[in-house]
């Protein structure tokens, strides 16, 4: 849900518990202890739920059971040192709207085991170091899929006053809304189930380009030719400068990035399929 520059999201937890994420912009959050925080989500944040919910939301608020974490997006940053090493938000941030966060965090643990398995002796601090140093290209297909995912999804939904941003935004709900591999491809990006940068970049151009299709059927006019412009460029002054924090080498072309060690290929089931026929 998005209105008033506020991000309001609301999911289930329990078959009776609902979980609500509110996103204060700016640099200082209102206090908890001086009543600051329940004031701001009562004046401003509950006319924003839907009815069915808004009196359980008021009652919660009133519970006191607020919590507030800091926000920030943070590209990993490698330092390589030995017996140590860095994992989840000490590591790598992206902002929580998408819930990525665990998604990375376990997809690292994954590339940690198969990269310490031909490891005889995790005292031998040297080669340690070294392969560890992969762990930073080999974790890069999911976790730079989902950082920049979240990142341009924070970016595209953020109330603006600029039509092309607003084009933007509804374009990509109704993307979504078509169905099939418009709403099933993104979410095997987002929930890290096909760690594909490149297939990042084509949905999200492909949700740009079917916004400036919406505004220029069934007839173009200059304003909306100059909207549709707009839209193409602001897409690309959202994702690119992201994809450039991550890393263009890293998340495009890992196999040129030197690794002591790379997993096997996974085995396609259906070639023995085919085989055994």
């Amino acid at each position: 849900m998005v209105a008033s520059q506020i991000y309001v999201i609301l999911y289930v937890i329990l078959s009776t518990e609902i979980r609500c994420l509110v996103d204060v912009p700016g640099q200082k959050v209102p206090s908890i202890a001086n009543g600051e925080m329940a004031k701001y989500l009562k004046d401003v944040v509950a006319p924003q739920i839907p009815p069915t919910l808004h009196d359980s939301f008021i009652a919660a608020i009133e519970r006191g059971n607020i919590r507030t974490m800091p926000n920030r997006s943070m590209p990993a940053d490698p330092h390589p040192t030995p017996g140590a090493l860095l994992m989840g938000d000490a590591f790598n941030m992206r902002h929580p709207l998408t819930g990525g966060g665990m998604t990375v965090a376990l997809s690292d643990i994954a590339v940690i085991r198969d990269l310490l398995k031909p490891l005889p002796d995790l005292n031998d601090a040297a080669s340690l170091t070294k392969y560890l140093e992969s762990f930073y290209t080999l974790r890069k297909p999911v976790a730079s899929t989902i950082n920049t995912l979240a990142g341009a999804l924070y970016k595209v939904f953020s109330a603006s006053p600029d039509q092309a941003r607003k084009e933007m935004c509804q374009a990509c709900f109704d993307y979504l809304s078509l169905g099939g591999i418009f709403s099933s491809g993104p979410v095997s990006l987002l929930s890290g189930l096909n760690p594909r940068p490149m297939i990042l970049v084509l949905h999200f151009f492909a949700v740009a380009i079917y916004g400036v299709g919406r505004l220029l059927l069934p007839f173009p006019s200059p304003k909306a030719i100059w909207i549709g412009a707009r839209l193409i460029s602001g897409a690309s002054g959202i994702i690119f400068p992201i994809i450039r924090a991550e890393g263009v080498r890293q998340m495009f072309f890992p196999a040129t990035v030197p690794a002591i060690y790379r997993p096997p290929p996974v085995k396609d089931s259906s070639d023995d399929t085919q085989k055994s026929r």
